[in-house]
């Protein structure tokens, strides 16, 4: 009986051991996903920003050619 218990308990153990193992392992990738999907959103921002000042020295060029022609 004691043995049963013993094994029973032993078992339990390890299953909880191999779920929560498994549990770790799904947490550490959410984390590398979240710090990639981080480095993600500042490469656009940082993008974002240098196309809205192309854009604006466009559109200065633009009204400057506007106004040579007209």
């Amino acid at each position: 009986m004691v043995i049963t218990e013993g094994f029973i308990g032993l078992i339990l153990g390890g299953l909880s051991s191999v779920l929560l193992s498994v549990i770790a392992y799904f947490l550490k990738l959410l984390v590398q996903d979240i710090r990639d999907l981080k480095k993600d959103q500042m490469n656009l921002r940082e993008l974002c920003i240098w196309l809205k000042a192309e854009q604006g020295q466009i559109k200065k060029e633009v009204s400057n050619l506007i106004k040579k022609i007209s």
